[in-house]
């Protein structure tokens, strides 16, 4: 991700990341980096895949259908405290977060969509022989 402070780095997977990597620059356009920073994110230990039985009744642990889908534990967690404490909404990501983030998203496919060149892939050349 390019902002005009910086750059962070999201690794595979990004859906769950166990580090970020966070490079600051002075200024809009600036070509002066800081040296990157490095957030760690452990995943939870000792979190499983759910038994559940096959069509014979016979006892099964599928695993998880996504790398680091333990990650997501975090998130069950929160919403299982919420729920527990009679709360609608967290107060570590309120809906009023979640509505920013949205409509960023929806400003960024307006901009794709107005600017299609700069959102595009780039076209392979034909070579020699292909247009012959």
């Amino acid at each position: 991700v390019y902002g005009t402070k910086g750059v962070i780095e999201i690794p595979y997977p990004f859906w769950c990341p166990t580090e970020i990597k966070v490079t600051k620059m002075t200024g809009p356009g600036s070509q002066q980096m800081s040296e990157p920073k490095v957030f760690h994110f452990p995943l939870p230990a000792k979190v499983g895949a759910l038994q559940c039985t096959d069509n014979k009744g016979s006892a099964i642990i599928p695993g998880f259908n996504f790398v680091h889908s333990e990650g997501l534990w975090y998130e069950a967690a929160e919403v299982n405290r919420c729920f527990l404490n009679g709360l609608l909404e967290s107060p570590l990501f309120p809906s009023s977060q979640c509505h920013d983030i949205l409509r960023l998203v929806s400003d960024i496919q307006k901009f794709a969509r107005l600017n299609p060149i700069a959102t595009s892939a780039p076209r392979k050349r034909k070579s020699q022989m292909q247009e012959l």
